[in-house]
């Protein structure tokens, strides 16, 4: 029987180690904006007044983070803010779990990108969020445009016993000093838990457009955001199968070990 332990336990801790089920699955999600151009149209050609725009500020946050206080861990954020119009990366990995914010300092350029397997424990998350802000002021009679790319795609494997909630956003928006949002976008991937989908994406062209006719310059802002992450609603765990040819392993192996020990008697 002894012989039998040393032979079984072994075993045993080996299948634990491997989760006794099929190899680590996982999910991922990437949401960016790119490819932005801002452009103006005189609403009064006429009148002889050029339309146009400024820049007064210009910001950029990038911020990841893994909460795995569901599991005994914490909250653990890291943020970055670039100079105006500079380049920047904010990276943070947990197991196996990654995020990741970047820009590349062009107006509306930000991507958030998250990646993550079983390691990462049942309800927690993980999260990148890449956002710009911009201060203009628009000259009397004029029609702001902004135009551009946006991408989000969420995919997540469907094994036994893996469940992944996948979220991306997207959204542009222009408002005026009030901040009451008068040209808005926003594009979405979402995996739900339960949903038997594996893959979701959105990629397309967009314009907005802001128009300032009035007599005086107006103060608008515009905000770019790129949203991911992922939610681990279940951990692996041994399929029934795997079980079931785990214990007839051991039952063979017992059966041997008896009929040893009978015949060394």
């Amino acid at each position: 029987m002894h012989k039998l332990l040393r032979t079984v336990l072994p075993l045993l801790a080996a299948c634990a180690s491997l989760a006794c089920g099929p190899a680590l699955a996982g999910a991922g999600g990437t949401t960016r904006i790119g490819d932005v151009a801002l452009g103006v149209i005189d609403l009064t050609p006429d009148d002889g007044v050029n339309a146009g725009y400024t820049i007064d500020s210009f910001e950029s946050r990038l911020m990841v983070y893994t909460d795995t206080r569901n599991t005994g861990g914490g909250f653990d954020p890291t943020t970055v803010s670039p100079l105006p119009y500079t380049a920047g990366n904010a990276r943070l990995a947990h197991n196996t779990a990654t995020a990741v914010a970047t820009t590349s300092g062009a107006v509306g350029d930000v991507d958030a990108r998250v990646t993550t397997g079983t390691a990462l424990g049942r309800d927690n998350v993980v999260s990148a969020d890449s956002q710009q802000r911009l201060w203009l002021t628009l000259s009397p009679h004029t029609l702001l445009t902004v135009s551009g790319n946006v991408f989000t795609h969420a995919t997540r494997s469907l094994g036994a016993g893996e469940g992944y909630g996948v979220f991306g956003w997207a959204s542009v928006d222009i408002g005026d000093s009030d901040e009451q949002t008068t040209s808005y976008l926003s594009r979405e991937s979402a995996l739900i838990w339960g949903e038997n989908t594996s893959a979701a994406g959105n990629s397309e062209f967009f314009t907005l457009a802001f128009a300032n006719p009035g007599e005086a310059a107006m103060a608008v802002s515009l905000n770019f955001m790129a949203y991911s992450d992922i939610t681990v609603e279940a951990a692996v765990v041994p399929e029934p199968a795997s079980w079931g040819m785990l214990l007839a392993g051991l039952v063979l192996m017992g059966s041997a070990a008896r009929r040893a020990s009978q015949r060394a008697r």
